[in-house]
């Protein structure tokens, strides 16, 4: 019986504009940011998630958002979630240990997004996938409910999200 495993996808709470001076991975959260990724962290902490491994993009924004979220699990800071697409997230989250059942993958659109639509499978609840096909804007977070290995992923049933 394979096992079931809990996948958390967010793209990380509101970031300062792009600015002179400043390279985009440098870019921190906005005040509405903060209150954007507690407001997930809340959620998460409300439905009794208990985090086993986070990976994190290596930008500040995700690094902050992380911060805000309150999570006390293990992070592994990755430059391969910078900006990545769907395809290099998924391979980000076969690399997990067998041992990880509840994993958040903290990245950046359009990567969070894609990934989060593609595996969102038809169990899932209609409701919920229509509204991350209309949009995902910063700080949302959804939880799929996965079997299987990290290394096989494929589909999942997507059963409840949260926005800052």
């Amino acid at each position: 019986m394979p096992q079931a495993r809990l996948l958390l996808l967010m793209r990380h709470a509101e970031a300062a504009d792009f600015a002179p001076g400043l390279d985009d991975s440098d870019r921190p959260l906005t005040r509405r940011g903060q209150d954007q990724a507690r407001a997930v962290g809340a959620a998460l902490a409300e439905h009794g998630v208990r985090i086993d491994q986070v990976l994190c993009s290596s930008a500040a924004r995700t690094r902050q958002t992380l911060d805000l979220l309150g999570v006390q699990a293990p992070v592994t800071f990755t430059s391969e979630l910078y900006n990545a697409g769907s395809q290099a997230i998924r391979e980000e989250i076969g690399l997990l240990a067998d041992s990880v059942s509840v994993a958040l993958v903290l990245g950046h659109a359009p990567g969070i997004p894609t990934l989060a639509h593609d595996l969102s499978d038809e169990r899932s609840d209609p409701e919920l996938r229509e509204r991350i096909a209309r949009g995902y804007p910063t700080s949302t977070l959804v939880a799929i409910e996965l079997d299987g290995n990290w290394n096989e992923l494929r589909s999942g049933k997507l059963i409840w999200a949260a926005q800052g």
